[in-house]
């Protein structure tokens, strides 16, 4: 097994690097020239005179294009050979900074900030290798992607279907000048963004049919192995949705920060939409937590180090193999990471190597200075149980799982009573942190009930041992019913450094992926 070299966590605001690289299979290069995108004249134009200049006037460059459709998304398209696609956010613009509404303008650009989180986010992938590049055709998503593609060989793509959502009049406005000027239009923007109308335009229902435009070129050039798409924050976000087969009234579940990078694989199907697996989502160049506003709850889901057993590529179940010498490492990395966060409740999986990382977590609470919660064990948090196929190859196993002890709709069923309990306490006390060191199943299966998912989608997310991901409760105390998630990363891993096991892509962790999600 092949360890990655990466940069340790550290508690300075010195960004996080990732533990392992995001092309995990060789590929073939193309022989293209190097592409060198202009850089943008705008930095000349102040802020000042920006707030002064744009005014929707009902119409746009981009009305030639034909694309603002109001109407359902695409399939994916069918491809041939497995393809891995990396998903990344403009760094912070002048608008970001402002609070104000860009949607599909081209006025602002980036800030300082901006450019020191595209170059971080260059570093983080710097080692990646990419058969293309297809960015958004405004000023502040090209700016960072010729940041992040730095000097790489390889073409290039401008999609204006990867544009910023279409905002019409609410461009270049202020949040307090939106909800003074459109007072009920801007509530339902807020509050029920799926069903938003503007300007007799529909936005985002719009953006999810672009989204899946835009993933016609993406997937359907033979050629492309490895993509690199640079773009924005709602329309990353449709193309996360759209890859999902999730509908527009999903806006703003999958969280996507400036300067982060998801990732998604696909695998041929046949003549049908490829399978898709979710291998990391949001990370950011820095912590995943950042500051919890008053009266939010979060779940933070810690993934078990790697058992004994796992090292040898056998399928443990409900085993209960001991911690390895590796997965002793991530789990005090996971539980170090944790330091910065006050733990209110912790709950674990009855095994063993999930109780031993969750009462690091614990014992390090009390170290950083909090009280120490105790650690909780749920019958609900175990890995499902393959009675007598616990100890086969997984590989072997994915041709006939008919010996599971526990199918796979009973553990489904299992992972959203967990769901429910764990979403009741990080709501109690009008918001709490919620720590869970449970198995890559579990975690899956959770991410499926957050999202309405069922048992035929536990494949679709990917997490590796020591890995941490967070799930948002935004104005809990607030709210009359349970806010149902924000997901706001997925399998992130920086914190692990140089410890850190890469994600492959060989064929017993696909095989697996198939019955028992990703681990």
């Amino acid at each position: 097994m092949t360890f990655v070299a990466a940069m340790p966590l550290v508690t300075s605001p010195r960004p996080l690097l990732p533990a392992c690289p995001l092309s995990c299979q060789p590929f073939r290069s193309r022989p293209d020239k190097a592409f060198a995108l202009k850089m943008s004249a705008a930095t000349a134009i102040s802020a000042e005179t920006e707030e002064d200049v744009y005014t929707w006037t009902g119409q746009d460059e981009f009305d030639k294009l034909n694309d603002r459709v109001d109407a359902r998304p695409l399939p994916l398209p069918p491809i041939k050979s497995a393809k891995r696609v990396a998903l990344v956010r403009h760094g912070q613009s002048t608008w970001n900074a402002q609070g104000r509404v860009q949607g599909s303008s081209n006025l602002s650009y980036l800030t300082k900030k901006g450019e020191s989180q595209a170059e971080t986010t260059q570093q983080l992938l710097k080692d990646d290798k990419f058969d293309m590049l297809f960015h958004s055709p405004l000023k502040r998503a090209d700016q960072t992607a010729q940041i992040i593609w730095g000097s790489r060989q390889g073409s290039a793509t401008v999609l204006p279907s990867l544009r910023e959502v279409d905002l019409y009049s609410f461009q270049g406005l202020l949040k307090n000048e939106g909800k003074a000027r459109y007072g009920e239009q801007y509530r339902q923007w807020q509050q029920n963004p799926a069903d938003f109308i503007i300007d007799d335009q529909a936005p985002i229902r719009e953006l999810w049919y672009r989204a899946s435009m835009a993933w016609q070129d993406i997937l359907g050039n033979a050629d492309v192995k490895s993509a690199l798409v640079v773009a924005h924050n709602a329309v990353n976000q449709a193309l996360l949705n759209t890859a999902l087969d999730l509908p527009p009234s999903f806006f703003r579940r999958l969280l996507q920060s400036n300067a982060a990078t998801s990732v998604i694989d696909f695998q041929p199907n046949g003549d049908k939409p490829p399978t898709r697996t979710i291998d990391r989502m949001n990370q950011s160049p820095g912590s995943p937590f950042g500051s919890p506003k008053p009266g939010s709850g979060r779940i933070i889901l810690v993934r078990t180090g790697n058992a004994e057993g796992a090292m040898e590529g056998l399928l443990l179940g409900v085993r209960d193999d001991p911690l390895s010498t590796l997965g002793r490492v991530q789990g005090s990395k996971a539980a170090e990471l944790l330091m910065d966060v006050k733990v209110d409740a912790i709950y674990s999986s009855p095994l063993s190597r999930a109780k031993e990382t969750a009462q690091s977590i614990a014992d390090l609470q009390s170290l950083a200075g909090y009280s120490q919660p105790p650690v909780r064990e749920s019958d609900d948090l175990n890995n499902r149980d393959w009675g007598s196929l616990e100890g086969r190859e997984a590989s072997e196993v994915a041709a006939d799982a008919s010996g599971a002890a526990e199918s796979v709709d009973v553990f489904s069923e299992r992972c959203g009573r967990a769901w429910e309990r764990l979403q009741a306490a990080a709501h109690e006390g009008g918001g709490r942190t919620v720590a869970v060191v449970t198995h890559s199943s579990v975690i899956s299966g959770i991410l499926c009930r957050c999202l309405g998912m069922g048992p035929a989608d536990l494949s679709l997310f990917r997490t590796g041992g020591g890995s941490i991901t967070l799930i948002g409760f935004p104005d809990v105390a607030q709210a009359d019913t349970m806010h149902a998630g924000v997901i706001q990363c997925t399998n992130f891993t920086a914190h692990l450094g140089r410890w850190a096991v890469p994600v492959t892509r060989d064929d017993a962790e696909y095989a697996v992926c198939g019955i028992d999600g990703c681990f």
